[in-house]
């Protein structure tokens, strides 16, 4: 009697990507691009879910389904897409009356207000109780929830309850359902606050994976008390492969260009710590480079990565810019609309050198193989430009003058084919050394 043969049963994997993503920031959509695309080269029948700020967003974007992290409130929204409590009009008045009576008793006053933070707590808890028990179920059959790069591990914008809760919140919900936690090229810091440690440390020390972007990353969490493997691998868009853009037509002619990337540093409508000086004196410095630049024979290419807050900077640089020359700018000013991360890779392929304040701004030129200037404004961008070799083409941005970015110009035009060998080379190490990170923490599954 012959056997009948044995029937091959197959297990679809089920993998979640958690980011703080959805706002327009076209380098942390790319960590998300790239873990997506890996994980489909390995596991082509796993199915991929999103849990971000936008789900929305996501799945618009990345074409998978996705799951909101917090509790979408509702907002109203002002000049440049900034989000704001909105008024109430004659009742916020006699609300602020009311404060200033209250004011001139500080007992009863305090009273009040410990009783408004307590009643405040306790709506809260039991808005957030059903939010829970929905994301308990969104999470129901996950394998393996995948806490995808960028510098999620922070309490500087929202305090504890933000990015370090919604963390700690979704470790202990994955734990719930079984799924195991891989924490993968993450940023952490800066965390001040004793509740946004616990929350971190917490949650690192339930995950089954974790490794960091950077060794002040790394160095921060070993402060916190996470003992046991704490590795560090670059940045996941290095493992990103991206193809190149056919040419528009924009590049052939004859001047280079150079791409310059801001950030609205310090403006007071969305930096924290905000100086409108320093906000004048930083986009007036890069106007000033921007025209040397021009006078030296090349064009300009403004681009955002973070597509709300960027643009808004560069028309401030640009308006200076006119200003400052004497002559028509337009021969001298390349425009090239930017809605996608395809737009992105797509304007910065036509550049020569790129100079850029944002982390990923220059990340995606390193990853296009473009020499980049590096202008600061954290820790985080130091490290990158090091891991990549390319300390000496980096200032700070508190502390930058023109000259000192003229000298690093010029440096990098002169040596540009042999910088361009070396980041060849480190990108190709980077990407052997994500591409075991990927074989090591998807094998969790």
């Amino acid at each position: 009697m012959i056997a009948a043969p044995a029937i091959k049963m197959t297990c679809v994997r089920k993998i979640g990507i958690l980011g703080h993503v959805g706002n327009e920031n076209l380098g942390d959509e790319a960590i998300i691009a790239a873990v997506i695309q890996n994980i489909n080269c390995r596991y082509p029948e796993a199915q991929i879910f999103g849990f971000t700020l936008n789900p929305k967003d996501t799945e618009k974007r990345h074409k998978i389904t996705a799951f909101p992290i917090r509790r979408i409130g509702k907002r109203i929204h002002y000049k440049n897409n900034v989000t704001r409590a909105q008024p109430s009009g004659i009742s916020s008045k006699v609300t602020h009356q009311i404060k200033i009576t209250l004011k001139a008793v500080p007992v009863v006053y305090a009273f009040l207000r410990g009783l408004e933070k307590s009643w405040r707590i306790f709506l809260t808890s039991l808005r957030e109780l059903p939010f829970l028990i929905q994301c308990y179920r969104n999470l129901k059959g996950i394998d393996l929830l995948i806490i995808a790069g960028s510098q999620q591990l922070i309490d500087y914008i929202g305090g504890p309850w933000a990015h370090s809760y919604t963390l700690f919140k979704w470790t202990l919900l994955a734990k719930a359902v079984n799924a195991k936690v891989a924490f993968v090229s993450v940023g952490v810091g800066p965390i001040r606050s004793t509740l946004g440690k616990f929350f971190a440390s917490k949650s690192l020390m339930l995950a089954s994976y974790r490794s960091y972007r950077d060794e002040s990353s790394r160095a921060f969490v070993q402060t916190l008390g996470v003992s046991g493997q704490n590795a560090v691998f670059p940045d996941l868009v290095y493992s990103l492969q991206i193809d190149a853009p056919l040419n528009d037509g924009v590049g052939r002619e004859s001047l280079p260009i150079v791409g310059i990337n801001p950030v609205p540093f310090l403006d007071e409508q969305y930096w924290l710590g905000a100086n409108a000086h320093r906000y004048e004196l930083y986009v007036n410095k890069l106007a000033t480079f921007a025209l040397w630049v021009i006078q030296r024979g090349y064009r300009i290419l403004f681009f955002p990565t973070q597509l709300r807050l960027d643009p808004p900077v560069i028309n401030d640089i640009k308006n200076i810019l006119k200003v400052k020359a004497d002559g028509d700018l337009n021969q001298k000013i390349v425009d090239k609309p930017i809605c996608s991360f395809d737009d992105l890779v797509s304007a910065i392929c036509i550049t020569d050198i790129v100079v850029a304040t944002r982390f990923h701004g220059i990340v995606i030129p390193y990853v296009l193989n473009r020499p980049v200037l590096g202008i600061a404004y954290q820790r985080k961008s130091v490290d990158l430009m090091a891991q990549m070799g390319q300390a000496e083409y980096v200032v700070d941005i508190n502390s930058f003058d023109i000259d000192s970015l003229k000298t690093r110009f010029i440096s990098l035009e002169t040596r540009s084919a042999a910088i361009q060998d070396e980041i060849q080379h480190r990108k190709f190490v980077f990407r052997r050394a994500l591409q075991n990170q990927y074989d090591h923490f998807l094998g969790l599954v």
